[in-house]
């Protein structure tokens, strides 16, 4: 249905998440409403439940009823992060349709102040952004870090908040970022992707109207705050290097046993401001405390067939290479179907039935499996003995395209 702009509402926010983040969601939306007087929008991204979703100071909306093309194969191929955030462009054109402008923020966002700001900037430009950071992080990160490479592997912007209106180049840019993302939504560095956020580092090379904010208020978060110090005013509210109102502060890998994220600043060289830091944090984990009593504890119903089998992201990669060989309306999460069929064939599922959801290990695990990699270290030095460095060389190459499962057919049987 059309809906002409003068029917159109001025704005709204919304964020996205499963049922184990709805507590921090809710403590988005209680800020939301309490500086803007808007109710936020929760897409509930798990399987629909006898949960009364009617009782909180937010709209939640179960992602299933809303009209997503190749929802099913989406939700298998994506583990729960990627799923979310491939959602956020194709969600943004579906509240054009009654909104002149749409606001997204994380679930772990929380507002103190209102968003007027955001909203005067989408008059002159169609689409705002907000870089990691604005400074060199060299300048500021302890000798012996990776310094900017970070924002190399991972994009330049922060897609925990990004703002459009419905204009031209807006929906253009959404439509552009939503194929994308349907397609192409893995966290896989090692291949220049990861998930909705590395696409848009390229996005100002296509829309002209792309702003990118740099108002230090907006986005304020544990990578950059080396370069924000936070105050309070005379009035009681945060501000940012003397200068910005704090809008919204990005509440990422929060840990209730550091509320102040003081693991994190010892990283960094300089002057923080650490006691407003803590602040926030034990502020934040008061309000987060009181929403997780209200939310029944459960699993991501999107993890599991439906015979209970757990789905490892093995299994979602593996599926992802031979979907384009799947009769196009099959239901992925069938026990008794094709892909059940294909995931015992090819041994992909766990030995146990509800198995606990297993966390993928990254760099930042390093240190915690060193003896693990002491022995890979053995194997890999007796490798090269056996076919010398030109040919360790190539391997240790071939080994970085083999991690991407769905991009190696011939590795499964279908």
């Amino acid at each position: 249905m059309n809906v002409s702009k003068t029917m159109k509402s001025e704005y709204t926010i919304f964020t996205v998440c499963n049922i184990a983040y709805l507590p921090k969601a809710l403590v988005l939306a209680k800020s939301v409403l309490k500086f803007n007087d808007i109710k936020l929008k929760i897409f509930l991204v798990d399987r629909k439940s006898e949960m009364d979703i009617s009782k909180y100071d937010a709209d939640l909306i179960w992602i299933e009823d809303i009209d997503i093309p190749n929802f099913n194969q989406l939700a298998f191929k994506y583990d729960v992060i990627e799923f979310c955030t491939s959602l956020k462009p194709y969600l943004a054109l579906k509240l054009l349709e009654t909104n002149k402008k749409v606001i997204f923020f994380d679930p772990d966002i929380c507002t103190y102040d209102s968003v007027t700001s955001i909203l005067n900037a989408l008059e002159f430009h169609s689409i705002i952004l907000t870089p990691h950071y604005t400074t060199p992080l060299s300048n500021h990160k302890k000798p012996g870090w990776n310094n900017d490479l970070g924002m190399m592997r991972f994009g330049s912007f922060n897609l925990g908040f990004f703002a459009v209106k419905d204009s031209l180049q807006g929906l253009d840019f959404l439509k552009w970022w939503s194929e994308r993302c349907m397609q192409l939504c893995y966290k896989e560095s090692q291949f220049g992707l990861s998930t909705d956020q590395k696409w848009i580092s390229i996005a100002p090379c296509f829309f002209k109207d792309l702003h990118v904010s740099f108002n230090l208020g907006y986005n304020v978060a544990p990578w950059n705050i080396f370069e924000r110090s936070i105050k309070k005013n005379e009035n009681g509210n945060y501000i940012i290097n003397d200068v910005y109102p704090l809008v919204f502060f990005h509440f990422s890998n929060f840990d209730k046993m550091d509320v102040g994220y003081s693991k994190e600043m010892s990283n960094y060289s300089g002057e923080i401001n650490r006691s407003c830091l803590f602040e926030l944090g034990t502020e934040y984990l008061k309000s987060l405390s009181q929403e997780e009593m209200k939310v029944e504890k459960k699993v991501y119903s999107f993890d599991y067939m439906t015979g209970g089998e757990y789905i490892s992201l093995t299994l979602r990669r593996a599926y992802a290479s031979i979907i384009s060989e799947l009769p196009q309306n099959h239901n992925p999460f069938d026990s008794k179907g094709l892909v059940g069929y294909f995931a015992k064939k090819n041994h992909l599922f766990e030995r146990k039935i509800k198995v606990e959801p297993k966390k993928s290990i990254g760099f930042q695990d390093i240190e915690a499996n060193k003896t693990k990699i002491k022995y890979i270290y053995k194997l890999m030095r007796i490798i090269l003995r056996l076919i010398g460095p030109n040919k360790f060389n190539d391997l240790s190459n071939l080994l970085v395209y083999l991690s991407s499962y769905r991009q190696n057919r011939g590795l499964w049987k279908l």
